[in-house]
Formats: C-alpha cells, sequence, structure tokens
C-alpha cells in the first residue's frame, strides 16, 4: 500500500474560484444502518470513488457539496459559488428523471463542468430519455465548455442526440492514482493467496449476454468459496440483507438471506462452505480511504464492478475486470486494463488463470496519454491541470 500522504499525480486548478460539487458523493456521513449508509451513497458505494475523486482532485478558493436545493434558492447560488462541478454517473439511461435538477441549476445560471458522464443503454437501443434528463444534459453542453465522457459509446450517443461538446476522459476516480501505486502495477505479480472478488449478479439484466454473466459469476463465486477470497459489496441486497440480520442477531431472517443468496449463484444452500464464506468473507465500505486500505492487503481482484476494481489499481494492486455491459466495456477499452468480455459463459479455471498472468504495461502507457487530454480537457473548461510528477507531462511518443 502506498502512503497515503504523497500527493495524487494529477490536481484539478481552479485558483480564485468556489465550486459547488453535485452528483456522486465522496464522503458519507455517520449513518444508522446499512440502508441508510447505502443511501447516502446514491444507492451505490462504487458511486464514492466518483466523488471522491473528483472533490479531493480539485485546488479551489472553496469547495463544498450542494446543501441541499431547499437551503439555497438557484437564483442566490451565485453568491455563494463561482461554478458547478458535477461528478457524473449513468445519466445517460432511459428510467433516469433529473427534471428537479434540470430546472435548479437552469435558474442558478452557473457555468457547469461534468467529468464522468456515462451511459446505461445497449448497442442499437434507441434513447427513450425523460425530458428533464434531457433538458439536464444539454444544460451542461450549454453551460460548460466540453463535457467529460467515460467513452466512446457515451460520446457516440450524445453525438446522435445533437450534443457534440465531449471529450472521451473516463472516470475521475482515477485522479486519486499517486506515483507509487502506478510503479507498483508495474511489477506487481498477481497473487491468487488473497483474492478480493465483486460481482454484479443484481444488474444482470442490464448485461450484453445475460446468461454468460450469470454461468461466469456463478461458477467464479463457487470456485472461491473454498479460497482465501473476500466478496466486496456494492449494493447487492440478499448479501446487505444478511449483514444486517446478522448485526442485529436475526437468525431466521440472516437464514433466509443466505438462502437467496444461494440461488442466485446456483449454489445448494446446505453447502457448508456458504455459510462461512457469508459469515466470514463479505465486506462493505462506505469510506474510499478504507476500501482502498483493504485492498492494498489482496494479491488481485476480480470482478464485474468497474469500481470495486478501480479501489484495487488506487492501491496498486492488479485487477482483472470482467465486462459485461457497454459502461465496464467502454471504460475497459479507453484505459486499456485487462479485461474478459463475458460473451460467453467462462470456465471459473479459465478466469483464474487469466488473473494470475494481468500485464498492466498497456494500461501505465495509455494513462500517460489520458494525462495529456485531461489537460486538454479541462483548458475547453477554463481549468488547469497540475502535475506533481514532472515525467507524466512529458509528450507521449507515438
Amino acid at each position: 500500500m502506498t502512503d497515503p500522504d504523497i500527493p495524487p499525480l494529477f490536481r484539478i486548478s481552479a485558483p480564485g474560484k468556489r465550486i459547488c460539487f453535485w452528483g456522486a458523493p465522496a464522503h458519507v456521513p455517520a449513518y444508522r444502518s446499512l440502508a441508510e449508509g447505502l443511501d447516502a451513497t446514491g444507492a451505490n458505494t462504487g458511486n464514492l470513488f466518483i466523488g471522491h475523486g473528483l472533490f479531493h482532485g480539485t485546488d479551489c478558493l472553496h469547495k463544498a457539496f450542494h446543501p441541499g436545493f431547499g437551503a439555497i434558492p438557484a437564483e442566490r447560488l451565485h453568491e455563494h459559488f463561482d461554478m458547478l462541478f458535477v461528478p457524473a454517473s449513468n445519466f445517460v439511461g432511459n428510467g433516469v428523471d433529473l427534471t428537479v435538477h434540470a430546472e435548479y441549476f437552469e435558474r442558478a445560471r452557473l457555468p457547469i463542468f461534468c467529468f464522468g458522464l456515462g451511459s446505461q443503454l445497449k448497442p442499437g437501443e434507441a434513447p427513450a430519455l425523460k425530458p428533464g434528463t434531457e433538458k439536464f444534459l444539454r444544460l451542461m453542453s450549454e453551460r460548460g465548455g466540453s463535457i467529460g465522457v467515460r467513452g466512446a459509446f457515451t460520446a457516440e450517443v450524445l453525438w446522435d442526440m445533437g450534443i457534440r461538446n465531449t471529450s472521451i476522459v473516463g472516470c475521475p476516480s482515477l485522479l486519486g492514482l499517486r506515483a507509487g501505486t502506478l510503479a507498483r502495477l508495474a511489477t506487481a505479480r498477481p497473487g491468487l493467496e488473497r483474492i478480493a472478488v465483486n460481482f454484479s449478479n443484481n444488474v444482470r439484466r442490464h448485461a450484453l449476454h445475460p446468461d454468460a454473466m450469470r454461468a461466469t459469476e456463478n461458477a467464479l463465486f463457487q470456485r472461491l468459496l473454498g479460497e482465501n477470497a473476500y466478496y466486496m459489496l456494492q449494493n447487492e441486497q440478499p448479501e446487505m440483507d444478511f449483514l444486517a440480520a446478522m448485526a442485529a442477531g436475526q437468525g431466521d431472517r440472516a437464514a433466509a438471506a443466505a438462502r437467496s443468496i444461494a440461488d442466485l449463484f446456483g449454489v445448494s444452500a446446505s453447502r457448508g462452505e456458504l455459510r462461512d464464506f457469508v459469515e466470514r468473507r463479505i465486506r462493505i465500505f462506505f469510506s474510499v480511504e478504507d476500501w482502498v486500505g483493504c485492498m492494498g492487503t489482496m494479491g488481485v481482484s476480480i470482478g464485474s464492478r468497474f469500481h470495486g476494481n478501480v479501489a484495487a489499481l488506487l492501491a496498486g494492486t492488479p485487477a482483472l475486470f470482467l465486462v459485461h455491459d457497454m459502461r465496464t466495456r467502454e471504460l475497459c477499452e479507453l484505459l486499456r486494463v485487462p479485461h474478459v468480455m463475458l460473451d460467453r459463459p467462462r470456465p471459473a479455471e479459465e478466469v483464474m488463470e487469466r488473473a494470475a498472468s494481468l500485464d498492466y504495461a498497456p494500461f501505465l502507457a495509455q494513462f500517460r496519454r489520458l494525462g495529456i487530454e485531461w489537460r486538454l480537457f479541462l483548458e475547453r473548461n477554463g481549468l488547469g491541470l497540475g502535475f506533481h510528477q514532472a515525467e507524466m507531462a512529458e509528450p507521449v511518443a507515438a
């Protein structure tokens, strides 16, 4: 694990600016239950990496998350802030409704900087966005120099909508990378003696190939029941219900949740290893620092959750991304991280063999290029990019 006191490689520079953040959160306040903590993350703990990366990666005069639409009238927001930063997630989706947000920020009339916008659509699926969501996307286009999108797929979706001022920049979660973590990734050899795993078993309906995804995740789960593996949650309900029941001492509820987990992964609920695994091997974090710290103790991370694997990268731990939808695919293709397409059922041994031989040289080369694109992107929005490592600012050879 690298020293957290060493600054990240990049800093967004907005000298003299008062920045209002709205979107993915960076922190979770004190919570009384797992459900309350999850709700504070925007219903997915992976969102914390988006908000945390952009918030802590920005240098400015003053910064704060928006206190709530009822706290500051939209027409008075400019008295408190000079610019709106949006650490974005999957806003470009047919089920997303941003009507209230569009109306508020239209009246606020602040410049808008958006980083990390992604699409929920499938290839060939026609956008059927809520009117308020489309209005919000167009507002960000009009109020900003360039919208930062996760990958080429999202850029194409917006292009077809007539929104052309986009920059393909990936995710702001990567602003947390440090020189030490990149050095570790350059030399690290994946170790299967201590494995972190993550699954998207509750969103398989979004998969490009749902049956292949289900078969691959189930096979991997069953394979890892007997290994020194740790299951990192993000918002999986039966697993979270099991943790909550255990914490409350509700044995019957815990047993029912364990049966649901068994059903999801196609394993017998009576299998002895299952109960031991769910009792001792499941983890959930509501702090980026704690999550990254844990991942620094792992030999490798494997799974279909993008930000679950980003937690590993921020710790310098190699990760294998299991790609099941366009959201993950466009990011993996942009970043050139090791990934496997779940376009057919993948036997667990195939996945494990791939995880044991990860090569992060393509990612490291691409990351240098991405740093240059970030600089151009920020300049288009009237911002700057500071480099804490001189070599990262050098032009990349063709």
